[in-house]
């Protein structure tokens, strides 16, 4: 449809789920996209699917706590070319525990990952967009930003803060014609809905509590694909007065007792 014809995109965690989703209606929305991924071949696999499909990408293999390698890696974008106009903070870890049984070592991981890299990966694009006066940057929260299956504290934490820093960001860089907003998904079947090597989308409970007496009133998980659209009007310009928003997606979940 070529919502996003003449923008440059970057996406992290684009390997996999929704990363990889959002980075395809990107890339079919006529954006060149940088994919940042720590896994190469997942990312090489994604570049190579979008220019079959015609379009523009660049894979970008790297740790998005390497805030070195995370630099090189937004020089390397405005080399390529000359602009960023949207960064996706998608990229996350999940790491399950409670207060009684986790540790610090995993609160600091989930932390940095989750939360941390949403700061500088932002900061580091923040200056480009200023100088344009124009950018969009776009994070994935969570509905355990602001509820809870209580064993994950530190991801929720982080989902969280997000939220609030979304929030601080849309104020600090409005003046500049940066718009600054979130998504929060619920239920998604994505790598990460997998536990102790079971999805839990797919769970006998799951399918009985969420889909068959409709916890989720539209009565089933959700897929990258039911999430990517509204990262891709977020970037559009449909949305062109809406900053330091959380745009929940998430089947109605929580709308329900």
């Amino acid at each position: 449809m070529g919502l996003l014809d003449q923008q440059v995109a970057m996406v992290t965690g684009a390997g996999q789920g929704l990363g990889r989703a959002v980075a395809l209606e990107y890339a079919a929305e006529g954006a060149s996209v940088a994919l940042l991924e720590r896994n190469p071949e997942t990312a090489e696999a994604v570049r190579q699917e979008i220019e079959a499909a015609g379009g523009e990408a660049r894979a970008y293999p790297l740790d998005i706590t390497d805030y070195d390698r995370y630099a090189q890696v937004v020089a390397d974008v405005i080399a390529w070319k000359g602009q960023i106009d949207v960064l996706v903070n998608n990229a996350a870890i999940a790491l399950y525990g409670t207060i009684l049984n986790d540790t610090l070592e995993n609160w600091r991981k989930q932390i940095a990952v989750n939360l941390e890299a949403v700061y500088m990966g932002s900061k580091l694009v923040a200056p480009h967009m200023v100088a344009r006066r124009y950018g969009r940057i776009i994070s994935v929260a969570s509905i355990q930003g602001f509820a809870s299956s209580g064993d994950a504290g530190p991801y929720n934490a982080a989902k969280g803060a997000i939220i609030a820093y979304t929030k601080s960001m849309a104020v600090e860089l409005g003046p500049y014609n940066i718009m600054v907003n979130a998504v929060a998904p619920g239920f998604m079947r994505t790598p990460m809905s997998f536990v102790d090597g079971v999805d839990e989308t797919t769970t006998p409970d799951f399918e009985e509590w969420y889909v068959r007496r409709g916890k989720v009133p539209l009565r089933r998980t959700g897929l990258p694909e039911d999430v990517s659209g509204t990262i891709v009007f977020l970037a559009s310009s449909y949305c062109r007065y809406m900053t330091g928003q959380l745009l929940v997606v998430d089947g109605g979940l929580m709308s329900t007792f």
